[in-house]
């Protein structure tokens, strides 16, 4: 048979395994978009075009139209210079879109060799692009499975899986483990698990968000109103709901799916989501036998853009005042010390530096910055 033939039928049998399966993405069919029409592509495409090298120009930001589960939903992708090694799959936060992602997925596709894929998550709604409203944890979830097997079998040479979640992303990603979900062999789809100032404790983000809400913060009243959305109603009403999709709570299923390991980063001072959802889901981690790195920031230093911290909401209202703190980084943010250190530490596994149970401090006025900072020895 001739090389082309034989390509042929190789990508004529991954598209037909394409179709099968619940979270499984479907063909999309082409509908309004925006852009130039060779910047979009559908499942099939992706194989046709990339099977089985998954190499090409990390700048080229490209569309990709899937089904999933018969909702039409959408994300962007950056493929590696050469072939893939791996994939990376990120969960943006809320009010984001993979919109926000498009240069971060270009510096993961080029820097670590991998293809770098996020999902925008069906259901999501209102607002403008980046900016959106929504959160749709177990869409998210599904949808990001969806692309992780997509690219799996597009590309035989990439081998690491990651599922990186931001802040409302922590959500998505814990879940889309915890999903317990397969690669095209049967082997655990997922091999790593970033949670970088995630929300892996939806039901206390909830609560505490109703509560800030009381004082008329536009913000936190969206936050509420999208996560009943989410939830089917109050927590009251919903407890079991909420409880199955809080991430802290599905740590005995994400051991189970098999994951080798988790990293974490989150800033002490944290405004948007609570430091403290990151010690207890490393605590729990541990005790189901999970290696887990975790990386703390306290100050940024100059050179971090500032977040969103928790004494902010005091001295935001003093002229000329910026916090020293961290807090939460803008997942947009190019400077930002904790998202910084997360893709630092992306970057540190695809050399070789798996998690084995560091802890670590990022202080930038104290010099231990986002390449520097101050790590225990591995203790797993």
């Amino acid at each position: 048979m001739r090389p082309s033939a034989f390509r042929r039928t190789a990508v004529a049998a991954l598209v037909v395994i394409l179709a099968a399966g619940m979270v499984e993405p479907s063909m999309a069919k082409p509908g309004k978009r925006k852009g130039p029409k060779h910047k979009v592509k559908t499942p099939r495409e992706v194989v046709d075009v990339y099977y089985p090298r998954c190499a090409g120009n990390p700048d080229d930001v490209t569309r990709l139209d899937m089904y999933v589960n018969g909702s039409l939903t959408w994300g962007l992708y950056a493929m590696p210079p050469t072939p893939a090694k791996g994939i990376v799959v990120v969960g943006h936060g809320y009010g984001h879109t993979p919109e926000s992602w498009r240069k971060h997925l270009t510096t993961i596709a080029r820097r670590n060799n991998v293809v770098a894929v996020g999902m925008n998550y069906r259901d999501t709604w209102g607002g403008s692009l980046p900016d959106t409203r929504g959160w749709e944890a177990h869409e998210g979830a599904e949808d990001s499975i969806a692309a992780a097997q997509l690219f799996q079998r597009a590309c035989p040479t990439a081998h690491t899986i990651v599922m990186y979640g931001v802040s409302m992303g922590g959500n998505i990603a814990g879940l889309a483990v915890a999903y317990n979900a397969k690669r095209s062999n049967g082997k655990p789809l997922f091999d790593y698990l970033f949670d970088i100032e995630g929300a892996v404790n939806v039901t206390e983000t909830y609560l505490e968000a109703r509560g800030l809400a009381q004082s008329g913060n536009q913000f936190a009243k969206d936050a509420v109103a999208d996560i009943e959305r989410e939830m089917g109603g109050k927590f009251e009403d919903k407890r079991d709901v909420y409880l199955d999709r809080t991430v802290v709570n599905r740590v005995d299923d994400i051991a189970a799916a098999g994951i080798k390991g988790v990293v974490m980063v989150h800033g002490v001072d944290d405004g948007l989501v609570g430091y403290n959802q990151s010690p207890e889901f490393l605590t729990r981690l541990r005790q189901a036998g999970v290696p887990v790195d975790f990386w703390t920031a306290v100050t940024r230093g100059e050179d971090s853009e500032p977040g969103t911290t928790l004494d902010g909401y005091v001295t935001g209202s003093i002229p000329g005042y910026t916090s020293p703190f961290a807090g939460h980084a803008s997942e947009a943010s190019e400077t930002h010390i904790v998202g910084v250190a997360g893709f630092e530490r992306l970057a540190a596994l695809f050399r070789g530096e798996a998690p084995a149970c560091r802890t670590g401090v990022l202080d930038g006025t104290l010099g231990f910055g986002a390449k520097t900072p101050f790590t225990s020895p591995a203790t797993c």
